[in-house]
């Protein structure tokens, strides 16, 4: 839209450059000054009223009188926070999102590997889930028990049945055969001669 000269989509074209520039260097250095953002992006926030009025309605960013944060999506600082988070989620997370923190989080999901599964969303996004699929330790008392029992022998075994009423049973089961085909088997093509009264013509070597 142009209103006397005026190219609103340009301006929040320009805005949104403008906007995404300085989240960018927020998330590199932290907390920043308004001088701070013009050294680093030649953005003067302190003239630009429309700039700084986006940038404090933005929910990732912390505005806090002169000074500019990153509000990040994750506040995860060490391998707890990283676990605690991930458990807590029975839906999983996208691990772009899990990135989204202060720290790098890569040493902490290698840290971390063996309780945590992640698989690929159909858009080909990582999802992070967390394994709680843990066994339980058996007492020993009760591995002693399975380790000392003792399996009959076989005549033993049927004697025990039988005792019990009960008898055992052949289970056949029926092979299928296969029959090989011969590839190499070539089929002669039958020809009907008719015209054999052509004088010259030698058809001798032909199969009727």
């Amino acid at each position: 839209m142009n209103i006397d000269g005026f190219d609103l989509h340009k301006f929040e074209r320009h805005l949104n450059t403008y906007i995404h520039d300085i989240i960018s260097l927020l998330k590199k250095n932290g907390t920043m000054t308004f001088e701070d953002i013009k050294s680093g992006t030649g953005i003067d926030l302190v003239n630009n009223y429309n700039l700084t009025k986006n940038l404090k309605n933005n929910q990732r960013i912390i505005f806090k009188d002169n000074t500019l944060s990153y509000k990040h999506t994750y506040q995860i600082k060490n391998k707890e926070d990283l676990i605690s988070i991930i458990s807590f989620s029975s839906e999983g997370i996208e691990l772009s999102n899990l990135r989204d923190s202060p720290i790098d989080i890569n040493p902490l999901l290698e840290e971390i590997k063996n309780k945590i599964i992640i698989l690929k969303d159909n858009d080909n996004s990582e999802v992070v889930f967390y394994n709680d699929l843990e066994i339980n330790q058996v007492d020993q008392d009760v591995r002693d028990i399975w380790i000392g029992i003792k399996v009959p022998p076989y005549q033993d075994l049927i004697l025990q049945l039988n005792s019990a009423g009960l008898k055992k049973d052949k289970i056949q089961i029926k092979k299928k055969m296969i029959i090989k085909k011969d590839k190499n088997k070539k089929y002669k093509r039958k020809i009907k001669i008719t015209n054999t009264h052509v004088k010259g013509l030698d058809l001798s070597g032909i199969e009727k």
